[in-house]
């Protein structure tokens, strides 16, 4: 199999993700009480766990809407393709190993609607990198509403930070785009000269779809989609933490539920084996104990939320698969395949 070869071509980078996932598992139930690791489960508010996956579902559809509208300078895609295309990539990385959900659904998009898979690939930078930008605004906004630890003041600095070079950078590549562009190309014909056709092509790509940023046809309903989105996530984060109550208020449940988003954001760009397992609990038991939240209740929240992220988007990302005619190893082939 394709992901056999690829595993066997990066044998460290995998043994690490591995290593880093079964550490940090050991390392968060090595002290397991399980008789109020059961209570915490057992007094679980379910019906609002339910909801939550309901908004977890439709979140993905916002997802769609936005990436259709980066697409749109390449082509016109209906949002219910993206839709199943999203959620194969979230299966993708919760079975295969090295994140290989992103590759999944570029090679996806690209092969069932005729599209440069560069192109698309630049289109995921892009959305990626809006995340990133929004992942650090809320960061920011905690160390403003809730200033309760000296590291949130740094978080606040650094977002303020990035969102003035984010919009210093979009004034100069609109200003400047076509001296931008031509450097651009002057890096890209030497690195084919030298060598290397593959990087110089997506290096060329990924300047084009960056374009989107400031070139977007529907830059508003850009923002706005993302904005949405993440207020989405820290929803659902609120009410799986409502789910348990750990005895708190709304607006210390709102606290820890941004937290609790920030942590687990972050945790997502730690190697680690499929499904993100260990570092996500690592995550959750982190960020609780800034609270104080018992650790065996902090144990039980870390494992059903992870539970409710894997079998949700593990079996709906199958079926777009199979319905589609696919399998697995189409990332792991054109990821070999794109090497120079």
């Amino acid at each position: 199999m394709q992901i056999y070869a690829l595993v066997k071509e990066h044998p460290i980078k995998f043994i690490v993700s591995i290593t880093v996932s079964l550490g940090l598992i050991w390392y968060s139930f090595k002290d397991l009480e399980w008789i109020p690791f059961w209570q915490a489960l057992t007094s679980v508010n379910y019906w609002l766990l339910l909801l939550g996956a309901i908004l977890l579902v439709f979140s993905n559809v916002i997802r769609a809407a936005r990436w259709r509208i980066l697409l749109l300078p390449q082509k016109e895609l209906k949002r219910k393709a993206l839709f199943e295309a999203t959620l194969m990539g979230y299966m993708g990385n919760n079975v295969l190993p090295f994140k290989l959900g992103e590759a999944l659904r570029v090679v996806v998009v690209a092969e069932r609607h005729d599209i440069p898979m560069t192109g698309v690939g630049a289109s995921v930078v892009v959305e990626r990198g809006l995340d990133v930008f929004s992942f650090l605004i809320l960061a920011g906004l905690y160390g403003s509403i809730f200033p309760t630890f000296e590291t949130a003041r740094l978080l606040s600095a650094l977002a303020l930070a990035v969102v003035i070079m984010a919009i210093s950078f979009g004034y100069f590549m609109n200003r400047y785009h076509e001296q931008s562009f031509a450097k651009i190309e002057a890096w890209s014909e030497r690195m084919t000269v030298s060598g290397h056709p593959k990087r110089a092509e997506h290096l060329l790509s990924a300047f084009k779809g960056l374009e989107t940023i400031w070139r977007t046809p529907q830059p508003l309903h850009v923002i706005w989609q993302t904005l949405l989105l993440w207020g989405l996530y820290l929803l659902i984060t609120y009410l799986g933490v409502a789910a348990f109550g750990f005895g708190l208020t709304p607006l210390a449940l709102l606290e820890v539920a941004v937290m609790l988003t920030i942590f687990t954001t972050f945790s997502l760009s730690i190697p680690a084996a499929p499904g993100y397992v260990g570092t996500y609990h690592g995550a959750v038991l982190a960020a609780l104990a800034l609270f104080d939240i018992d650790n065996d209740a902090a144990r039980a929240l870390a494992i059903v939320l992870h539970l409710m992220n894997f079998l949700i988007y593990t079996p709906l990302g199958a079926w777009y698969l199979v319905k589609a005619g696919l399998s697995l190893d189409l990332a792991t082939e054109k990821q070999i395949q794109g090497k120079d």
